[in-house]
């Protein structure tokens, strides 16, 4: 009795063929995460999802403008 297969190179070559598929699936997923919105954490959280199963979440923090930081004098070092 024959396999459903008629030799092993095929065998190998559909499942080569089916891994590659799916690496390009999941590395596709991974590059393009789709935006979550979570009320539970808060609007400073930003939350991405991967793959259907992976979540990141990254705090979004507040930027001080420049204007309000105190400038500082330079300093000649020829004097010092």
């Amino acid at each position: 009795m024959t396999g459903f297969w008629p030799n092993r190179k095929s065998l190998v070559t559909v499942a080569a063929l089916v891994v590659c598929c799916v690496a390009v699936a999941v590395s596709v997923a991974l590059a393009y995460p789709q935006p979550v919105s979570t009320h539970a954490l808060g609007a400073e959280w930003q939350c991405y999802r991967a793959v259907g199963i992976f979540m990141t979440c990254t705090r979004v923090s507040r930027v001080e403008p420049m204007l309000d930081r105190h400038r500082r004098e330079p300093v000649d070092l020829r004097r010092v």
